[in-house]
């Protein structure tokens, strides 16, 4: 379990860490996830200066697609994890688990996760396929097993998300 934290979104509502570490000087440190609607959550970092006492120019990492979450590991350290395209549907579950509804993004995570339970259910029932160079991909029993436990994970999924 990763203790998630919550509602820092912005530069103005940043986690502050108070003593991070700057070359051998100290200095503070605001974390903090931002997000776009059409880009999804990426993580912004951004120091001050000890010599001065300005804040240095805000450091962005790459976008991840679905959401994403601040918490805090075992040592304490600020961590930030992110869900996307590609993640494996027991990695989202136990993100889900662990942010929720708390999340920044979890309303599109509900909506992705939705689509997956659906699409995976639909390849295990044999109503959905794939196509290369116009051709339709048969499916073995082994995949439509695969697609089908990975739509209960979906589902369980879902059922975190909306559950009070």
């Amino acid at each position: 379990m990763r203790n998630g934290l919550f509602g820092h979104t912005s530069e103005e509502t940043a986690y502050l860490i108070e003593d991070y570490p700057y070359g051998r000087l100290r200095c503070q440190r605001k974390v903090w996830l931002e997000s776009d609607p059409k880009k999804g959550v990426r993580f912004v970092a951004q120091t001050n200066n000890p010599k001065n006492g300005r804040w240095n120019k805000p450091h962005k990492s790459t976008y991840s697609d679905v959401a994403g979450c601040l918490y805090l590991d075992a040592e304490n350290h600020v961590q930030w994890a992110s869900i996307t395209a590609y993640s494996k549907p027991e990695d989202a579950l136990a993100f889900a688990r662990d942010f929720g509804k708390n999340a920044v993004g979890a309303d599109r995570f509900l909506y992705w996760a939705m689509q997956k339970a659906k699409l995976s259910q639909a390849l295990a029932d044999g109503k959905a396929h794939f196509t290369m160079n116009g051709e339709k991909q048969a499916r073995s029993d082994d995949d439509k097993a695969r697609d089908a436990r990975e739509a209960q994970v979906w589902v369980q999924v879902v059922e975190l998300l909306v559950a009070p």
